[in-house]
């Protein structure tokens, strides 16, 4: 512990001896591991498990497939999936726990018995098992049961902040909204869910059944249509199995089939993959795609570390007497070396605390377009909707500990040549080294 203290004092006087220096290497690593950071946050609360969606740990997602022709590379259908092929391929399955089914549209909105404008909203048609998969907050009431489903009566789950909006309370239940002059009657309202959990956000959540066409299919058999899946897996050790199902299902429904082949493309996808993955209606190498962010993580390394790098070396042409005269008194190189190499990580670690403070700012002032980086959104939010980024999506342990890799592995780039080299240089060379 002494010697700890001891390394830190050194470290602080020599901050204060070399400010230009400090200042530099401090800023340079903190826009650095900023950019980085920004991208690892991104793809963080694309796979984390984030409220609503605190079950993707077991969670297939399904984006859409496509029906083409065995014969011949033309005639191909590429949509979203209709309900009754969702129940051939996925409900058969025993390690299927719930599924969940969805599609999103925009449609007009106001409070019934009000000369309120209408506005603009996010809609989700879903299933009764929608809310199993995704665990909601319900604030007031309850989700509609599966009776409701079933019989397709018109009810309404809100987001809390619409029904702010609307009411003047978040205590909505038994309200009624007016959707494109349909009334609704309010059954439950729900913390409100962010724009980053895309798949499990919306202002109004209403039975798919209670709107005419819910059930309309197209292409060859009438495979394809309007709507889209989450398989909940009964636990996380029955994925693969879970996805080993759907594939022996489609190509049960394929043999059946006289002239075309459905297919998912891979699909369902884990969470990670599905953050990856392009168009549904295409297959999506993840092996390539994982080298392609590993590169630019590199890339995003390697570049500031070279310019520190320098920075270092002409800090250590500076130090040569110094080290010649403690390498005179019996201080082996590798203690050398590693002192070195302690002392830039002090620095790579201020640099790094202010790039993450940095990473935190652009996510949150930039979210707008900071969610979008690298994925082809299905739809915007609609109306006056601020994208939620709440302080537990950020103050994580996982991101802290990839920061302090971060660091670590900027400060090893950076500091090991410069540090092997002055370490190494005769005594007599480094005693007579100008100051």
């Amino acid at each position: 512990m002494n010697r700890i203290i001891s390394y830190i004092k050194q470290d602080w006087a020599l901050m204060r001896q070399e400010r230009l220096f400090s200042s530099i290497y401090i800023l340079g690593t903190g826009l650095s591991i900023m950019v980085v950071m920004v991208l690892a946050t991104v793809i963080y609360l694309r796979v984390a498990p984030i409220y609503p969606e605190t079950n993707r740990n077991r969670m297939l997602v399904v984006m859409g497939g496509s029906v083409k022709l065995k014969e011949g590379a033309r005639g191909m259908w590429a949509s979203d999936i209709a309900p009754a092929t969702m129940e051939k391929i996925f409900a058969p399955s025993q390690h299927l726990e719930k599924l969940a089914i969805f599609r999103s549209e925009t449609r007009y909105l106001q409070a019934e018995g009000t000369l309120d404008e209408e506005q603009s909203v996010t809609i989700l048609h879903v299933n009764a098992d929608y809310w199993t998969v995704f665990p909601f907050h319900f604030v007031d009431g309850k989700a509609f049961t599966e009776a409701d489903f079933t019989s397709g009566i018109a009810t309404a789950v809100i987001a809390e902040s619409l029904a702010r909006k609307l009411f003047g309370t978040n205590k909505a239940a038994g309200q009624t909204v007016v959707l494109d002059f349909k009334p609704y009657r309010v059954c439950g309202v729900v913390r409100d869910a962010s724009f980053i959990t895309w798949r499990s956000f919306a202002q109004v959540y209403i039975p798919y059944t209670a709107v005419k066409g819910y059930d309309d299919a197209f292409g060859p058999e009438n495979l394809l249509g309007n709507m889209r899946a989450v398989l909940l897996a009964r636990s996380a050790d029955d994925l693969d199995a879970l996805h080993a199902d759907v594939t022996e299902n489609i190509r049960r429904l394929n043999l059946t089939l006289p002239e075309h082949n459905f297919s998912l493309h891979g699909q369902p996808d884990r969470q990670w993959q599905s953050a990856l993955r392009g168009w549904a209606s295409e297959d999506t190498d993840f092996t390539k795609k994982i080298m392609q962010y590993l590169l630019v993580f590199l890339l995003m390394l390697l570049i500031p570390a070279v310019s520190l790098s320098g920075m270092i070396e002409s800090r250590m042409e500076r130090r040569l007497s110094e080290l010649g005269i403690r390498r005179s008194f019996g201080a082996p190189k590798a203690l050398l070396m590693w002192q070195i190499i302690a002392e830039n990580f002090v620095f790579t670690l201020l640099g790094g605390a202010l790039g993450l403070l940095l990473s935190y700012a652009v996510v949150v002032f930039g979210r707008s377009w900071v969610i979008s980086l690298g994925q082809q959104m299905v739809f915007a939010p609609q109306g006056d909707v601020d994208i939620l980024i709440t302080p537990s999506m950020l103050l994580n342990f996982p991101l802290f500990i990839f920061a302090l890799v971060i660091c670590f592995l900027l400060n090893l780039l950076a500091a090991l040549i410069p540090a092997w080299r002055a370490s190494h240089r005769e005594i007599v060379y480094s005693l007579n080294a100008k100051q």
